[in-house]
């Protein structure tokens, strides 16, 4: 249903059209407010000199989407977990020690340290006021109404993964939950400083014996263009590469204005960030707007988001 935009709208219809009714006579009548089939209207013909009258008026079944971001955390191979209420989950936070023994010595006993990751359910709601005359239009109302709901939702998720920072209900993203020893500043903006902050941001996970994965860089296009733009006696260093294969440094990278333009972010395996779903996708109508002839929808979602490894991830600032 979901891989669908137009069984996604049709699906948003039906929830309209079915909720808080009951009975099969009730709620006949309340599906035929949306029913899919050709809607004809009369003809006020108020000029009878005008040949414009009798050219019926069509509705294109496409509809130009308001520009938005692109959902890039799933993009990311990050691991999903479902979820009710709230989710406890154990980690190591120290691991046990080896040590060799010398004739007649002694080993210390190591002693591994544990803690816990909690998921709790976030809210976060699309409220919105859609016209009758868009439900009732087939195609239009199916893709129209169905794709904008989705990708708000996704959009929604996307900028709260990333940035949220736990005030106002919002739940705590990746750049707050960092290690600080993995986010560092810039040495520059030169070649040799871009290699270099490139290669550490890269090593950091890596020295800190993370396991490889589900690897890939996150950065904003305009730091992506910066870097494809970068020279070193007259030869590109990242272009060819990034063009090409889609790398950098021989990892992918997954572009998205969600994140910072001040960013670049290295992760060993994404799938150390838990994208928790408590909801996945609540629907429901209220006629609070019938003297507009509009129908108010209510979506409603609950995630949190957790790292398992900070230490999966590294950041580089500009």
């Amino acid at each position: 249903m979901y891989a669908s935009v137009a069984s996604f709208g049709a699906f948003t219809k039906g929830v309209v059209a079915a909720s808080r009714r009951s009975g099969a006579i009730s709620l006949t009548d309340a599906m035929k407010r949306f029913v899919n089939a050709d809607v004809q209207k009369a003809v006020q013909l108020t000029k009878f000199d005008s040949a414009g009258v009798l050219a019926p008026i069509q509705q294109s079944g496409e509809v130009i989407e308001f520009l938005r971001p692109e959902a890039a955390l799933l993009k990311l191979g990050v691991r999903t977990q479902a979820f009710k209420g709230e989710l406890h989950m154990g980690t190591q936070t120290e691991a046990s020690v080896f040590k060799w023994l010398g004739e007649g010595g002694t080993v210390p006993k190591s002693a591994p340290k544990y803690g816990k990751i909690v998921l709790k359910a976030h809210k976060g709601m699309v409220l919105t006021d859609i016209s009758n005359d868009l439900l009732h239009t087939p195609g239009v109302g199916d893709a129209g109404v169905g794709e904008d709901l989705r990708a708000t939702v996704a959009d929604g998720l996307d900028d709260a993964g990333f940035n949220g920072d736990g005030t106002g209900g919002t739940p705590k993203g990746l750049f707050v939950q960092f290690d600080s020893a993995h986010t560092f500043a810039n040495t520059g903006t030169t070649p040799a400083a871009y290699l270099a902050d490139i290669d550490k941001a890269v090593e950091l996970p890596l020295t800190a014996h993370v396991r490889m994965g589900a690897t890939a860089w996150v950065l904003h296009p305009t730091r992506a263009t910066a870097l494809m733009q970068l020279k070193d006696s007259g030869l590109f260093i990242f272009r060819q590469e990034m063009l090409d294969n889609g790398t950098i440094r021989g990892f992918p990278f997954v572009m998205t204005t969600r994140v910072p333009v001040t960013r670049i972010t290295f992760c060993a395996d994404w799938r150390q960030f838990i994208y928790g779903i408590d909801e996945e996708l609540l629907l429901s109508e209220h006629d609070t707007r019938a003297e507009y002839d509009e129908t108010t929808i209510h979506a409603l979602v609950k995630a949190d988001f957790k790292l398992r490894q900070p230490k999966a991830f590294s950041s580089i600032t500009y």
